[in-house]
């Protein structure tokens, strides 16, 4: 028996071990000796089955649905328009800030802002697309 680092390598059991006769392996049915082992696997639990949704909750998740695909493609299209706009350059907010200015004038930054603004038009048009009444 070696040492390894703070382990202690054991040598493992023959068949005609005293701690053998107590154990079970796994393709055993019952415990030996009337002994009962301690669960030490994963346990299956199984929820109930899933009721399903009333009337008023079908409609409570498609309102909430177009709220959020409207909010979505709301917010999508001001990130994707507003970069290229009068208004972005013309901000009177960031005339006292120029170094923040200079970084939102650069191309790469409105490229950057537009994109994710093509991301929230894609996420709620997805949403829309993909909704289910089923749970």
């Amino acid at each position: 028996m070696g040492r390894c680092g703070t382990f202690r390598l054991v040598p493992p059991l023959s068949r005609s071990g005293a701690g053998f006769a107590n154990m079970m392996t796994s393709l055993e049915q019952g415990p030996q000796n009337g002994n009962v082992p301690e669960p030490n696997g994963p346990v299956l639990v199984m929820s109930s089955p899933r009721r399903k949704p009333g009337r008023a909750e079908i409609w409570r998740r498609r309102i909430f649905l177009v709220v959020f695909v409207l909010f979505c493609l709301e917010i999508g299209i001001i990130l994707t328009v507003a970069p290229w706009t009068p208004f972005w350059t013309s901000n009177s907010l960031l005339l006292a800030l120029p170094r923040v200015r200079a970084v939102l004038m650069d191309s790469f930054v409105r490229g950057l802002i537009t994109g994710l603004g093509l991301i929230d038009i894609g996420l709620a048009v997805a949403e829309a697309v993909l909704y289910r009444d089923d749970p």
